[in-house]
C-alpha cells in the first residue's frame, strides 16, 4: 500500500498549523514550499517532544504528497503524524492533514539518519526503535531514488539566484527553499491568471544534493500532458528533482475536497 493508513498502535503525534500570509501565493493557495515548511515541522516537534534522548539528525531523501485539495490562506491544519516504516538508517514518516475534520492532504517522507560529526547514513539508535517503531509495524522501506529526468530536450532552462536567507542551521539550502524555486520557474506570466501548479494534485520531491552559495541554482523544466518535471542542479550535478502529476486514481480522500 503506497499510502500506509494510521496505525492502531504506536505513536501518532498530533499537531495545529495555520495557513498564513507568507506561506500563501497572490491567489490565497498553500506554496509547495509552505506546505513543505508544515510537514518538515510536525516532523521536527514530533522528534523534540519524544522521550528518545538520541534525538538524532535526519537529511530529507524524498517525500510523496497527495493533495485532495490545496490548503488556503487562514485554513487551520491540523497534522497527524506517524512512523510507517524503518531501514537500517532511515525510517519513512507519514503525515496526514486535516481541516474541519476533513482529510486535505496525506505524504510520506523518507529521512536518513545520519552521524552529526560526519554525515554519513548511521544505523538507527535503539531508543528510536522503541519509540517510533511500534507504529511501523514491521513494515521494511528502501532508499533507493526513483524519479529520473524525461531524455527529451528540456522545454525551458534557467538560474536563479540563491540567498544567504536560504539556508539552514546545518548550512545547507533548505528543503523547502527547493520548492520555493519550483514554485518560482512555474509561477504564472501574467499577474490574475491562475496557478500553473493547481491542476496537479500530486508532487514528488527527490533530493540528491545540496545547493551551494553563492552560485545560482541551474533549473530544467519538461511538460506534457500530465505532468512536470524540474530537476535543479549546480555544475550539471543534480540538486533535487521535482515531479508533479495528476492523479485522479486515489479515492480515499473526499472528492468534494478536491481543487
Amino acid at each position: 500500500m503506497e499510502f500506509t493508513p494510521e496505525p492502531e498502535d504506536g505513536r501518532i503525534f498530533v499537531s495545529e498549523h495555520w495557513n498564513l500570509l507568507s506561506d500563501c501565493d497572490p491567489l490565497g493557495r498553500l506554496r509547495l514550499d509552505g506546505l513543505a515548511r508544515i510537514l518538515h515541522n510536525a516532523a521536527t516537534l514530533d522528534n523534540e517532544s519524544s522521550p528518545a534522548a538520541d534525538k538524532g539528525l535526519w537529511i530529507l531523501r524524498r517525500v510523496v504528497t497527495r493533495l485532495g485539495a490545496w490548503p488556503r490562506y487562514l485554513d487551520a491544519i491540523e497534522t497527524r503524524t506517524w512512523c510507517s516504516g524503518l531501514g537500517r538508517a532511515w525510517a519513512e514518516r507519514r503525515t496526514d492533514l486535516y481541516h474541519n475534520g476533513d482529510r486535505v492532504t496525506k505524504a510520506k517522507a523518507l529521512w536518513v539518519n545520519v552521524a552529526p560529526a560526519t554525515g554519513f547514513p548511521r544505523s538507527l539508535p535503539d531508543e528510536f526503535l522503541e519509540v517510533f517503531g511500534p507504529s511501523a509495524n514491521g513494515r521494511n522501506v528502501k532508499p533507493r531514488f526513483e524519479l529520473s529526468v524525461p531524455k527529451s530536450a528540456s522545454s525551458a532552462t534557467g538560474s536563479i539566484p540563491l540567498r544567504y536567507s536560504d539556508l539552514d542551521i546545518v548550512d545547507h539550502v533548505n528543503n523547502a527553499i527547493h520548492l520555493a524555486l519550483a514554485e518560482e520557474v512555474l509561477a504564472p506570466t501574467v499577474r490574475g491568471t491562475a496557478s500553473q501548479i493547481t491542476p496537479y494534485n500530486r508532487v514528488t520531491v527527490e533530493f540528491h544534493d545540496a545547493l551551494q552559495l553563492p552560485e545560482p541554482a541551474d533549473w530544467q523544466v519538461w511538460h506534457d500532458s500530465r505532468s512536470t518535471t524540474l530537476r535543479l542542479s549546480q555544475a550539471d550535478v543534480t540538486a533535487s528533482v521535482v515531479l508533479l502529476e495528476q492523479d485522479n486514481d486515489d479515492d480515499s480522500i473526499p472528492h468534494d475536497l478536491r481543487s
